[in-house]
């Protein structure tokens, strides 16, 4: 263990001017949102001390935004988040997904996939962006080797043989053993560094809200594609669904320039009013797509997760789950790491980490990517072909199981918190 240091020199300095402050951390994460937050409460467990690094004072991430996104947690997300033990906390205001019904407007294909065919388990859980953010903020605080430094913008970074620091806006130094970049797709630390990174603009915005409906939604969750994109509403506590639904930019915009009633309508048509009448609440946000990916996710002492590393399309509500992987992917490298005796942030360990998630990351960003391709146009051959591809998937128990499994985050051989355990400790 790095020894935990704090120079005190803006406290004892009698000029009153400030002088430079430094201080060490074993890992230092760069990003104070869902998977930053995630990744330093996961690191903690490691018995390292973490910094957690925010651009955006933590005043303002506690106050309630009106954020009416929502995160679709798998079975092993869930998993996860009970190993970290947050998810006692979280469960009361988290909607399980009992089934998910996917179809295409004006056809007669579909999949309806069962709980009851996965264990009567649920495949996943819905809860408000909001509620995980504040509930990881208070863990992290709780922590005794976590340090929140929020309101402190990044102005550069080096690297030397066996740290890497950062310089904050006001001037602070700190090093660490290694830094976790988690702060998203615009991720500046990935642009200082000089990534490679690829970005693909898909000229469709999703509109995000929050509805009542008349009628219960029973746990399931609705995909309906359309060749403009796909809407899904997805379940919430009480009679309430989230709602994403995608468009091609230019028609994005007409709709939000509805009235209320009018744009809720149109939602309602596109699922054919399954959940009787809608009202909104709240309002709506509006969000441009692309795909973006990252072509390294490590560097000399620097590691990318989440959508820094790869930010996918929502066709299938993904996003958060491949980053909560990254992290458990992550945690089980540095684990084994300390286990050896070896630096945990040395570029051979990082490696491992990367080969870990490839198959992962290149597989989800191709699935998405291409299933958006293929249902987001109007061509009547195209559209048979889906519509008979859906009922075939539909059809087929042992192919249709395997998807299932994919969307609960069941796939493969999984890390520790995945599975539901701590990794090994540091002996």
């Amino acid at each position: 263990m790095t020894e935990f240091y704090i120079s005190m020199e803006k406290l004892s300095n009698p000029t009153g001017k400030q002088k430079m402050v430094h201080k060490h951390f074993d890992c230092i994460v760069l990003g104070g949102g869902l998977i930053g937050l995630t990744a330093s409460l996961a690191l903690s467990k490691l018995g390292l001390n973490i910094a957690v690094v925010e651009r955006n004072p933590l005043e303002k991430l506690i106050k309630s935004s009106g954020d009416q996104r929502t995160s679709a947690i798998s079975a092993s997300g869930k998993v996860m988040f009970d190993t970290l033990g947050i998810w006692d906390l979280l469960k009361s205001n988290a909607e399980p997904i009992l089934d998910i019904r996917v179809s295409e407007k004006n056809t007669k294909g579909f999949v309806h996939y069962s709980h009851v065919d996965a264990d009567n388990e649920p495949m996943g859980y819905i809860i408000e962006n909001e509620i995980i953010k504040k509930t990881l903020i208070d863990f992290n605080k709780a922590s005794p080797n976590v340090s929140l430094i929020f309101g402190q913008p990044v102005k550069g970074f080096s690297t030397g043989q066996a740290t890497i620091e950062l310089e904050l806006s006001d001037s602070d130094l700190l090093n660490s053993n290694l830094l976790v970049a988690a702060d998203g797709a615009n991720s500046h630390i990935r642009t200082l560094t000089g990534i490679k990174t690829t970005k693909i603009d898909y000229k469709q915005t999703s509109i995000v809200f929050t509805v009542n409906h008349t009628l219960p939604h029973n746990g399931v969750a609705h995909e309906r594609f359309l060749p403009g994109g796909p809407i899904a509403f997805l379940p919430m506590t009480g009679q309430r669904s989230s709602v994403v639904w995608t468009e091609k930019t230019n028609i994005a915009n007409e709709l939000t320039d509805l009235a209320a009633d009018d744009f809720l309508r149109g939602a309602s048509i596109r699922i054919d009013d399954c959940l009787g009448k809608l009202s909104l609440i709240g309002s709506w946000a509006t969000y441009p797509l692309s795909l973006t990916y990252a072509e390294n996710i490590i560097a000399d002492r620097l590691v990318l997760v989440g959508d820094a590393a790869h930010r996918i399309h929502p066709i299938a509500g993904q996003g958060l789950n491949l980053g909560l992987r990254d992290i458990a992917h992550l945690v089980d490298k540095l684990a084994q790491a300390q286990h050896s005796g070896i630096d945990f942030g040395s570029y051979e360990v990082l490696r491992r980490f990367q080969s870990s998630r490839l198959v992962d990351n290149t597989s989800l960003i191709a699935a998405t990517d291409g299933l958006n391709r293929l249902f987001s146009n109007d061509s009547r051959i195209i559209k048979s072909l889906r519509g008979v591809g859906l009922s075939g998937v539909n059809m087929a128990t042992p192919l249709k199981h395997i998807f299932m499994r994919a969307a609960m985050g069941h796939l493969g051989q999984l890390p520790s918190l995945l599975e539901g355990s701590l990794p090994l400790p540091n002996d």
